[in-house]
């Protein structure tokens, strides 16, 4: 089955991540496959993607191809299996009924007992940086996989130099099996900012059938302790309260009045009521609307449609929310995201500490200081547009034949 030296035939993906609603896993690996079928890079080769449950319809699968790779989806059809029980046990029996050349995983871990030649993306180390962020159970799993796979998998990527370096120093990966491969920002967010300035009237229609109106913030990921939503909740309010106080004076700020704050996002906390404690206890649970998940292509139409993101997070493998709202020339109030710091390091709207007060003054320059939003939502888009998926893809498809041509010398 095999190709030959430059590179496999047949590559089999952990692809479970893309069932059901995906987050952030689910869409890289979506945007990371569909740019691969365009990369000449990887003409000939036939990925073989293994879900664990019932058949669903995708262009991937079900689309011409486009001078890059073939895909083809197998289906378990066990929906109710537990993802990890089904990649840990299940998929090596699947797998040697069905042979590959290679396997990779976009998560974090990879099937147990593997004599495969293997790629794993490991986007971050949270669970090791940040264990309160997780259960008892949910961290050591992580902890235990990831290192495994870590350790195992013939090369290693990451999103960053900075997990690159934290997998060096925790699990002892040696620098030259790992390789940082930047995630990509879809064209669609700069679409959107186009889109604004032509004067797409159908977006307010849109965000209505959400149940969002302007003026919002928009706060978009899947919410984690780390994510330091308690003190987002805090800072509006302050502000909001100052806000009250400057009216009163006649010196309120435009649009404050009516100022509120989309969370979009799985709710992941260890304890999800708190999320509900946590905003009713805020001083403004008036101003925030919940969506919950939202689908994918909902996303342009938040962002586009905000006066500014905020993603003040603790610790962050890659951070790609930020960079998706400059893609759509809006404004992103950051902490940790260590991508945007990596491409833009005097980003002008960013808290270097994670207090009330800092947070607070975060959202003023973020609302009211024009030469900050004006630089984020000008230079933004142009500093993010070097980060494509076309670009991502054909430096997965360089790993991918450097992992077999590695196989091949150890082999022999």
């Amino acid at each position: 089955m095999t190709q030959g030296a430059s590179g496999p035939a047949s590559i089999g993906v952990v692809a479970y991540e893309m069932e059901g609603a995906p987050t952030g896993v689910g869409r890289y690996l979506e945007e990371l496959l569909t740019a691969l079928r365009c990369t000449p890079r990887a003409r000939g080769w036939r990925l073989k993607l293994f879900f664990k449950g019932d058949p669903f319809e995708h262009p991937l699968w079900t689309g011409a191809e486009a001078g890059g790779c073939a895909c083809e989806a197998l289906f378990d059809r066990r929906a109710d299996a537990h993802p990890v029980l089904w990649e840990q046990v299940r998929l090596p029996r699947v797998l040697r009924g069905r042979p590959v050349d290679l396997l990779f995983s976009p998560g974090y871990s990879l099937p147990r007992g593997t004599s495969h030649p293997s790629l794993v993306t490991i986007h971050d180390v949270s669970f090791e940086v940040l264990p309160r962020d997780f259960s008892f159970r949910e961290r050591w799993r992580r902890r235990l996989l990831a290192r495994r796979a870590a350790r195992s998998a013939t090369r290693v990527l990451t999103d960053t130099g900075r997990t690159a370096t934290e997998l060096q120093k925790r699990y002892g990966v040696p620098e030259e099996r790992i390789a940082v491969v930047p995630l990509g920002v879809s064209d669609r967010f700069e679409q959107a900012r186009e889109s604004v300035s032509r004067g797409d009237a159908g977006r307010s229609e849109r965000l209505s059938g959400l149940g969002v109106r302007r003026p919002y913030l928009l706060v978009l990921g899947s919410i984690l302790g780390r994510r330091r939503l308690d003190l987002v909740l805090a800072a509006l309010s302050r502000l909001l309260s100052g806000s009250a106080r400057d009216r009163s004076a006649g010196t309120a700020e435009p649009f404050a009045d009516d100022l509120q704050l989309v969370i979009a996002g799985s709710n992941q906390l260890p304890r999800p009521d708190d999320l509900d404690r946590m905003i009713r206890s805020s001083g403004c649970a008036d101003r925030v609307i919940r969506l919950g998940y939202v689908e994918d292509g909902v996303l342009p139409d938040l962002y586009a449609g905000a006066v500014g993101t905020i993603y003040v997070s603790e610790y962050e493998g890659y951070g790609l929310p930020p960079l998706e709202s400059l893609a759509a020339g809006v404004p992103a109030l950051v902490a940790d995201a260590p991508a945007l710091l990596e491409l833009w390091p005097d980003y002008p709207l960013r808290c270097d500490r994670l207090n009330v007060d800092a947070v607070t003054d975060g959202f003023r320059r973020l609302l009211f200081d024009a030469a900050a939003r004006e630089s984020a939502a000008s230079e933004g888009p142009v500093r993010v547009r070097s980060l494509t998926w076309a670009r991502a893809a054909e430096r997965f498809a360089i790993e991918v034949e450097t992992a077999w041509r590695t196989a091949r010398r150890q082999g022999s």
